[in-house]
């Protein structure tokens, strides 16, 4: 995988959101704290909220605490730009466009737009909306675009596009709440989240063109009673039944953090097992051969242009 993106513009886009401040069950990510610190205290307050009821680290940690981190090496909420490269040059074709409908931070948008693509995002929030689009000059050429919206509503805030991949990481059910609005899945109940979260999966799809890709990163969280909500596998029958077919799986390695002390803690009380993984499912709506044809040549191992004049060699 080349370096020139994740070190031309990573560092960028993680400086970028945290100057600006991004959304995290009502926290704000700032420049003083890091990521992993802001988003654990966040959580522990919204559970107190919830139980009505003050809880000790160790309770909550025990009980209560399961991780959410974004795909990240660097163990922060802000999306992968490695994971984004790598998403795009092989199941995407080159100038493609990409479809996105749980948008979130830039991070994304501004990775389509270096590779040549086009990039469609819905995102809920409006001042997600004008976060994203300040860091759009990161981009390249092709700028990326957001649309302001309830996800709920792509077929109509998306009407013409034509996509040739979906790519997404969309709400771990409640496990971050990123804002009041009713109209934000991760406030839900269960039941209703996978329905919503169903019928917006099924708008997508019918955004795809025939004969190709679908990615999307998904994780597992648990329910108030401590047992698996089934996320990979509930939007694995969803993408099934909106006619994408599951093609392919990788597993996505997080970064450890504190798990080792949180596991040895969650364990003791309730043998809970840690997760340090999410899953990247590949769908293929049509067939994937010729979704592959549409892709072109593997793109790998190539040079990427350092905006400074320069370029680096790829690994």
């Amino acid at each position: 995988m080349a370096k020139g993106l994740a070190r031309t513009f990573g560092q960028d886009l993680m400086r970028g959101e945290h100057e600006v401040g991004e959304k995290r069950n009502g926290g704000v990510l700032m420049p003083s704290h890091t990521a992993g610190d802001t988003a654990f205290y966040a959580k522990k307050r919204a559970k107190e909220a919830e139980l009505g009821r003050s809880l000790s680290t160790d309770e909550f940690l025990a009980d209560h605490y399961e991780p959410s981190d974004a795909p990240t090496a660097s163990g922060t909420s802000i999306f992968d730009p490695v994971l984004c490269e790598i998403a795009y040059r092989w199941f995407c074709p080159p100038g493609g466009t990409i479809l996105d409908p749980f948008a979130g931070g830039s991070v994304r948008g501004v990775v389509a737009s270096r590779l040549g693509r086009a990039y469609v995002g819905v995102e809920l929030r409006a001042e997600q909306v004008a976060a994203n689009e300040a860091q759009a000059a990161l981009g390249g050429e092709i700028p990326p675009r957001w649309i302001n919206g309830d996800s709920r509503e792509i077929g109509a805030l998306a009407k013409g596009v034509a996509a040739d991949l979906i790519f997404s990481c969309p709400p771990y059910w409640n496990l971050e709440v990123y804002s009041d609005d009713p109209s934000d899945l991760s406030t839900l109940g269960k039941e209703a989240f996978f329905t919503e979260y169903a019928k917006i999966i099924a708008a997508t799809v019918a955004l795809l063109k025939n004969d190709r890709f679908a990615v999307w990163v998904i994780g597992d969280v648990r329910d108030a009673q401590g047992f698996y909500a089934n996320l990979p596998g509930r939007t694995i029958e969803a993408f099934e039944a909106a006619g994408a077919r599951f093609y392919n799986d990788a597993i996505l390695v997080t970064a450890v953090g504190s798990l080792p002390i949180r596991v040895g803690r969650q364990f003791t009380a309730a043998r809970k097992l840690g997760r340090t993984h999410q899953n990247v499912l590949v769908f293929c709506k049509g067939d994937p051969r010729k979704a592959t044809e549409a892709c072109g040549p593997v793109e790998f191992g190539e040079i990427a242009a350092d905006p400074a004049g320069g370029q680096d060699e790829a690994e």
